[in-house]
């Protein structure tokens, strides 16, 4: 007769351990590549409008204040606005965009970066940022939505009274 060395129990334990040992190496070459992954994606507004134009339903997330969301430079039209100030304790908001790409803009390189920061250490990593911020959108031509009052005077200005 037969002397078994090893129970199923153990031989099992031992199998799952051998897997587990082949696949660290693979994992930390998964670490390697995200680590030489730059922290975030920062695209063109060119690139943000086709981006907009080709997924309606995209998150525009808008992070300057309220104040300069509805001010002169107006805001892109379906961004939800969400201040740099309050975005920590907002997440929860935009929770269901966690693995979805969705737009960031700001209206200054330090507002962009700490927005980004926050969102990519949350678990937001396929947030992109429009370079160059609101100012960039302008630049190239691109329409923003203006408070009522703004559009007013600025169709006033355009065509003015006879």
């Amino acid at each position: 007769m037969r002397r078994k060395l090893f129970s199923a129990p153990l031989m099992l334990l031992a199998a799952l351990l051998g897997v587990a040992l082949l696949a660290l190496p693979g994992c930390a070459m998964l670490r390697r590549r995200a680590a030489n992954r730059p922290p975030y994606v920062k695209v063109s507004a060119p690139i943000i409008y086709e981006m907009i134009r080709d997924n309606p339903s995209i998150l525009i997330l808008d992070l300057r204040s309220p104040d300069a969301y509805n001010g002169d430079t107006g805001h892109l039209f379906r961004s939800h606005n969400i201040p740099l100030t309050k975005l920590p304790e907002r997440l929860l908001e935009i929770s269901v965009f966690r693995n979805d790409t969705f737009v960031v803009y700001c209206d200054s390189p330090k507002c962009a970066e700490e927005g980004m920061s926050i969102l990519i250490s949350s678990g937001f990593e396929d947030a992109v940022l429009m370079d160059g911020g609101i100012d960039a959108w302008i630049r190239k031509g691109f329409r923003t939505v203006l408070p009522d009052d703004l559009a007013g005077r600025a169709a006033e200005k355009a065509d003015p009274p006879r």
